[in-house]
């Protein structure tokens, strides 16, 4: 039985067969109408003077069937200009399901109008798995949810709430691009555990101020109340509810077990340490890898020099509380470095997130609520992660185990990088990050070691 009249629908290649777009049976409901965002099935990739160039067209979606051609400069929506990705976007998102849209497209020297009528973004419907779609109301916004639950259960299940990393993307994976994450969520529920997913503020379907302008605090909260919802299910054992935290979700976790109390959390990829600190050594880290596929093209005397310029802002920046203007006034010598940090404008550091979101995730010391948590830790960190240190993950297990004797422990995971791909080398990882077969050691040491402490 299933609390506020959600309904759940097991998709199987013998019911239903899905098209992009266009659904031939009923989709999973929600309890409240939260309306799927509109989909065209089609990507834009930057193009010089401002332009946006369509990049992939999907099989089957409206855009396939209209006369939109990969390569297409994009120039405008419905009349509305489009100079930049987010224009493209936040064009797409006005739109309504079964709407008009009417692009102007540069084509070979040519201009032309190009008419796509906008379909409803696809549902997930994976094989031998029930999906939920439901929504979460939190403080500011409300969000799209997304639960797996095994085939066939009748009873309560250990139930894990998957928290994504920092930048924005959609945790809404219908479409059949390769995506590990989605594998690791899939392989935890066909082992036997329910697992839920949120999105972020103003992402997917959901409600709100965009994500890239949400703050750090907010963010927490809206996780925080969805962990508290997902508590709600009737088919969620109360007593065995975990958090997976993936990169940045590995540091919101401990924050909302701190509200929210859970049996167990697992992070991969994740940081303890102050975040400025950990930007400076990341940067440092990553140039150096990276050279090494050419070091003609590096000088990596020059690099030290600009780290010591990337150190001095953030600084600046996260521990005085200085504007990005009255940084580089005083310290002009800057200039450069807060351009390629702040490229479009001063408040979004690297086009992400907020100038305002990283100095509160600088303030946070995390260190001290792991400490406080009664929780089983286990820290996974993959061995070719060219983007967090494999201390960070032994130093969060001593955090709990010098509170807790026992309830910590880390372990490093051979040849994967950050997002859950095998390589053959950290080389290898760092010029094809995220490119690679999945690494299911992460999946059978999360699967082991929820099922020891579930018992």
């Amino acid at each position: 039985m299933l609390s506020r009249k959600v309904t759940i629908r097991t998709w199987t290649t013998a019911r239903c067969v899905f098209l992009f777009f266009v659904l031939s049976c009923v989709s999973a409901t929600a309890a409240r109408d939260l309306p799927r965002r509109p989909f065209l099935g089609v990507t834009g990739q930057p193009a010089p003077d401002k332009h946006v160039r369509v990049g992939k067209i999907f099989p089957e979606s409206p855009a396939a069937r209209s006369e939109l051609a990969v390569g297409d400069i994009l120039l405008a929506l419905n009349g509305a200009p489009i100079t930049s990705v987010d224009d493209f976007l936040a064009g797409v998102k006005s739109l309504k399901s079964k709407d008009r849209a009417v692009y102007q497209v540069q084509r070979g020297g040519n201009e032309l109008d190009v008419e796509v009528t906008a379909g409803e973004f696809p549902r997930e419907q994976p094989s031998g798995i029930q999906v939920l779609y439901d929504s979460v109301e939190t403080p500011k916004a409300e969000v799209r949810s997304i639960l797996t639950l095994p085939i066939g259960n009748t009873g309560k299940l250990p139930t894990i709430f998957y928290v994504q990393g920092w930048d924005c993307s959609s945790v809404d994976w219908p479409l059949p691009d390769p995506n590990l994450a989605r594998e690791l969520v899939y392989g935890l529920t066909r082992a036997g555990f329910a697992v839920m997913r949120a999105e972020k503020s103003g992402t997917g379907d959901s409600t709100g101020t965009p994500c890239r302008d949400v703050d750090f605090h907010d963010e927490v909260a809206l996780f925080t109340s969805a962990l508290k919802k997902l508590k709600t299910y009737d088919f969620v054992d109360t007593g065995n509810v975990f958090i997976f935290g993936h990169s940045a979700g590995g540091w919101v976790a401990p924050l909302m077990a701190e509200q929210e109390p859970v049996k167990g959390i697992v992070v991969y990829g994740t940081v303890v340490r102050p975040f400025a600190e950990y930007l400076v050594e990341n940067w440092r880290r990553n140039r150096w890898l990276r050279s090494q596929s050419d070091l003609s093209q590096f000088d990596l005397a020059k690099v030290e020099d600009e780290q010591r310029l990337y150190a001095q802002l953030l600084h600046y920046l996260l521990v005085e509380k200085s504007s990005v203007h009255n940084a580089t006034i005083k310290h002009p010598e800057l200039s450069a470095m807060a351009k390629r940090l702040f490229p479009q404008d001063d408040e979004h550091f690297d086009n992400l997130r907020t100038l305002q979101h990283v100095r509160q995730l600088n303030d946070q010391n995390v260190a001290r609520v792991w400490a406080s948590l009664d929780a089983h830790v286990l820290a996974l960190f993959g061995e070719y992660d060219i983007r967090t240190l494999a201390m960070d993950h032994e130093y969060i297990a001593a955090i709990i185990n010098a509170r807790h004797p026992s309830m910590g422990s880390w372990r490093l995971l051979p040849k994967m990088d950050h997002g859950f791909a095998l390589h053959d080398s950290l080389h290898d990882s760092a010029v094809h990050e995220f490119a690679g077969p999945f690494g299911d050691q992460v999946l059978q040491e999360t699967v082991t070691w929820i099922r020891g402490i579930v018992g």
